[in-house]
């Protein structure tokens, strides 16, 4: 019988083989396109700020030659912004997309993988005052704080950025995925 660590271990594994960066050349998108996409980005921050204590907005840039972009609330942190849609990760994951299905050329099953096996778009995002139970003692917060919350990224400002990003879009995408094949089980079960 396999042991609980064991089952760990191998889910661990299986998600630090999932991480996936998506990286576009900004020069292979038009700069109107670009554009949106910032304005989209520069839109939506605010409104993501809004949800968390103090409600307000300290840095929004976004710059459409290189999509580099920053979002850091009134609290110091830097919201997950590939948990939602209308944000410059999604975009950039949606046209990586597009330019996977191209480079596929006339191979479906190539096309397939490149939207099954990396799909975009927005999760259910962790609220800052959800509680979780357990059998041990624990701390209670009543805010954010980037080592209990999943809503935001590292926002030191370090080199470590794109990564820590990838690395939650990897997560949500593999735990995404598990739920959606589970339902889908289910509901073949039940038939």
């Amino acid at each position: 019988m396999l042991s609980l660590r064991t089952i760990a271990f191998a889910l661990a594994t299986g998600l630090v083989a999932a991480q996936v960066q998506y990286h576009i050349d900004p020069e292979s998108i038009d700069i109107s396109t670009r554009e949106y996409w910032c304005d989209n980005e520069l839109a939506t921050c605010p409104s993501i700020c809004e949800q968390f204590e103090p409600g307000t907005t300290d840095v929004n840039t976004c710059e459409p030659e290189t999509l580099d972009f920053r979002c850091i609330c009134g609290n110091g942190l830097a919201p997950n912004m590939t948990e939602y849609t209308v944000t410059l990760p999604f975009h950039i994951c949606q046209e990586w997309g597009n330019q996977c299905v191209t480079a596929c050329g006339r191979n479906n099953a190539c096309a397939s993988a490149c939207r099954e096996d990396h799909p975009c778009g927005a999760r259910d995002p962790s609220r800052p005052n959800a509680t979780t139970t357990s059998g041990a003692p624990t701390s209670t917060s009543t805010g954010p704080s980037l080592a209990t919350n999943g809503n935001f990224d590292n926002a030191g400002g370090d080199d470590n950025d794109d990564r820590d990003s990838a690395a939650t879009v990897a997560v949500g995408r593999t735990y995404g995925l598990a739920i959606v094949l589970g339902t889908l089980f289910a509901g073949f079960a039940m038939l």
